[in-house]
């Protein structure tokens, strides 16, 4: 045995989370509460027909097809590998120390932004229900700060006081939303929709650009679709309930996707006036004569804004937390509270970030929508770098466990390729002030973080040791594997030679 082999920790398991605590319907709901379904459903196909036309709703097909294969690869380490730490921790396996701290970086960046865009659009939603009950100055750029700061404060104490009671309350609030905006939809399509409006299969105002760039923004209606996996500590037989709730999510939401970007061309009849629309599902309410439900459409979508906030909120704090105890972050990061079983010190130091800047943004003068597009812009860069790394990471996680194949290769590769194309398509051509700047902001948060790495690398090289180690419920690899069952990242050629230095 080498000296590097002797000095590599054993993996261990987390001791201070809520272990074993949620069920399948649980972790979907974190799944899906993280996407925010019902939101995307409401706003996304007003944004994608200005591309895509009436082709809108292949744009949606071709996503859901991308997206399920992320999902497929989220899968291939989740069937053989739990850990809060979720996709930085699949990472470590295939790609050392480095990559998984850029990929965990990234996610929390990515988390901590859809976070902070779901705090911001509460207000809109709900300012505009308050002021139809007749409520003044509910739709004032004040009451949205107000309301973000509230929205942040109470997203946060749910996050806190245990995972059960936010995936449940997430559960609950996407369910009525869902509901509320499937109501005014399928009305529309039981009542015929427009006469107006062209035929699903006449295509005549679409062009191949225009479908292929409504898909790169219908793949971030779907970010944080993977967030499940963060629950590996605390979900019930995490191998089998996280990869059903990753890909059961991409489906479940694709499918509502497509059925919305569908009937809201039907709805509006005209791809113009449905692009016009601040308020698609709301006014085809009014349309369609259920005027009297839209108050349930404003609650509905600011109750997906709730969910998606403590979804991400959970999710990053765990990552945060597993790199604590693993001590790539500081120590403190790893603490979970006694009684609630939530890394209540991670969650601590997210929340003020989360609503401080969204409510910056606004004192300065922007409007919701405005942080709408910048915090989900940047957040959208760190999804992307997580899961283009965790795509790069299979092929050499499984050849590590003596598990590798061709059909994983080409899964990696096609998922790579489809990942770049979309991040291509977000920063060429070059947008206008100020949407330029969101790619170097986010180049900036991905560098401190990496700095800080570089310094802890440096200056304790031992810890990378324990990247990645963290784990539950290990699955034995492949019979012919000569590691045997604990196989840790280490043995990856960045890390061997640090542990052999130690």
């Amino acid at each position: 045995m080498t000296r590097a082999a002797e000095d590599r920790p054993a993996v261990h398991s987390d001791q201070g989370l809520a272990h074993e605590s949620m069920s399948q319907l649980e972790v979907m709901a974190q799944s899906v509460a993280g996407i925010a379904p019902s939101a995307v459903m409401a706003t996304g196909p007003a944004l994608i027909v200005l591309f895509a036309g009436p082709g809108a709703w292949l744009s949606y097909v071709a996503a859901t097809i991308i997206v399920v294969l992320v999902g497929l690869v989220v899968a291939q380490f989740a069937r053989r590998f739990a850990s809060s730490g979720s996709l930085y921790s699949y990472v470590a396996r295939g790609l050392g120390p480095t990559g998984a701290f850029a990929t965990g970086w990234s996610l929390v960046i990515g988390y901590v932004c859809i976070a902070m865009l779901g705090v911001t659009l509460i207000g809109p939603y709900l300012g505009s229900l308050l002021d139809r009950m007749g409520l003044p100055g509910m739709t004032s750029n004040t009451a949205y700060i107000v309301m973000t700061a509230l929205a942040t404060v109470a997203a946060a104490t749910f996050a806190i006081v245990g995972i059960r009671i936010s995936t449940r309350v997430g559960l609950v609030l996407e369910i009525v939303s869902v509901t509320a905006v499937l109501l005014v939809l399928v009305v529309v399509v039981a009542r015929g929709g427009d006469s107006a409006a062209p035929s699903l299969f006449d295509l005549s105002g679409t062009s191949f650009n225009g479908v292929t760039y409504g898909i790169v923004l219908a793949v971030l209606g779907f970010v944080g679709f993977e967030s499940s996996a963060s629950l590996g500590a605390e979900a019930r037989d995490p191998h089998r309930t996280i990869p059903r709730a990753v890909i059961g999510s991409a489906v479940l939401v694709g499918l509502l996707y497509v059925f919305a970007s569908i009937s809201s061309v039907l709805g509006f009849g005209d791809v113009a006036a449905l692009s016009k629309s601040a308020a698609p599902v709301s006014d085809l309410a009014e349309k369609y004569g259920l005027g009297g439900i839209v108050w349930l459409v404003d609650v509905g979508v600011a109750a997906s804004f709730f969910a998606v906030a403590i979804a991400s909120i959970n999710a990053a704090s765990r990552v945060l937390y597993t790199m604590g105890e693993e001590d790539v972050l500081p120590a403190a990061l790893g603490r979970a509270h006694r009684s609630f079983k939530t890394p209540h010190v991670a969650i601590g130091i997210l929340a003020p970030i989360v609503g401080l800047v969204p409510v910056v943004l606004m004192i300065a003068g922007r409007a919701p929508f405005d942080v709408y597009a910048y915090v989900g812009t940047v957040g959208t860069f760190g999804y992307m770098v997580g899961y283009l790394l965790m795509a790069v990471a299979l092929p050499f996680f499984l050849k590590r466990r003596g598990e590798g194949n061709p059909m994983s290769t080409v899964l990696s590769v096609v998922v790579v390729a489809a990942l770049l194309y979309v991040f291509y398509k977000n920063v060429i051509p070059v947008p206008e002030y100020p949407l330029n700047l969101l790619l170097p902001i986010f180049i900036v948060a991905l560098a401190l973080g990496m700095g800080w790495y570089s310094v802890v690398r440096a200056r304790r090289p031992e810890v990378l040791a324990e990247v990645g180690s963290t784990e539950e419920e290990p699955v034995p690899p492949h019979p012919g594997h000569p590691h045997g069952q604990h196989h840790t990242p280490e043995s990856s050629s960045e890390a061997g030679p640090t542990a052999g230095q130690a």
